[in-house]
């Protein structure tokens, strides 16, 4: 690797990895890949249900506090829906399995980490195959 990586606490060196406190000895690496994690649904849409449930309810007994309790519960589900993130996982395989290394928002930045792991892996590999071994 001709230049270090260094970009929002993840380094990328001759030494290895670093990111999230933890150190991967660039021997160690085998490959990188990056998951998607997409929004979760069921808790949003239990919590609109419930509100909706109370608002039917105050609105079939009249009572205004349980309307008004079953707007707010529903309004809370909507914005617990369209305040979740889709994020972002890298992924690096070693000799002992997989291990998470990066969560992130910014899909770009993890696709780039993650090729250049992949860039760094197979110098790392061409570099150690063209020494001699005394």
């Amino acid at each position: 690797m001709d230049t270090p990586f260094n970009e929002r606490g993840v380094t990328l060196s001759r030494a290895g990895l670093s990111a999230s406190g933890q150190m991967i000895p660039m021997r160690d690496l085998r490959a990188a890949r990056v998951v998607r994690i997409p929004r979760q649904k069921p808790l949003p849409v239990i919590i609109a249900l419930i509100g909706a449930v109370a608002l039917v309810a105050g609105i079939v007994t009249g009572s205004g506090a349980a309307l008004v309790l079953g707007v707010m519960i529903a309004v809370v589900g909507y914005l617990t829906w369209i305040t979740q993130d889709v994020i972002f996982q890298l992924m690096v395989a070693t000799p002992e399995g997989e291990r998470e290394v990066l969560i992130t928002k910014d899909q770009e930045f993890a696709d780039k980490v993650a090729a250049l792991v992949g860039d760094a892996v197979g110098k790392h590999a061409a570099s150690t195959a063209a020494k001699p071994q005394a």
